[in-house]
């Protein structure tokens, strides 16, 4: 009855310990692939939105150049003065109050 209790291989401790250090080593290598892969995917969305800022301030600095040209009062007058018929107030019309 004692032969049945220990019917192992001597090579079966070796087969378990060399399978364990395979599982780790192939997942060591999944993890690092995986960080990888993030890393290169973090670096394209940095170069996208560097990108897109870049656009965004080109599209200000526009908008700003168009504010400047609408409220200049060359165009103003001119609208004022051709489209709604208004006309510059002479000295009389002006009342001054203090």
């Amino acid at each position: 009855m004692k032969k049945n209790i220990k019917n192992k291989k001597p090579g079966d401790k070796h087969t378990g310990l060399w399978t364990i250090i395979m599982v780790l080593l192939i997942s060591e290598l999944f993890v690092y692939t995986w960080c990888r892969v993030q890393c290169v995917k973090t670096g394209y969305e940095i170069s996208k939105e560097t990108d897109n800022n870049l656009k965004l301030k080109t599209l200000q600095k526009n908008l700003k150049i168009e504010i400047a040209r609408l409220k200049s009062p060359r165009r103003i007058t001119k609208i004022a003065t051709q489209q709604l018929g208004l006309i510059m107030p002479k000295s009389e019309q002006v009342i001054i109050i203090p």
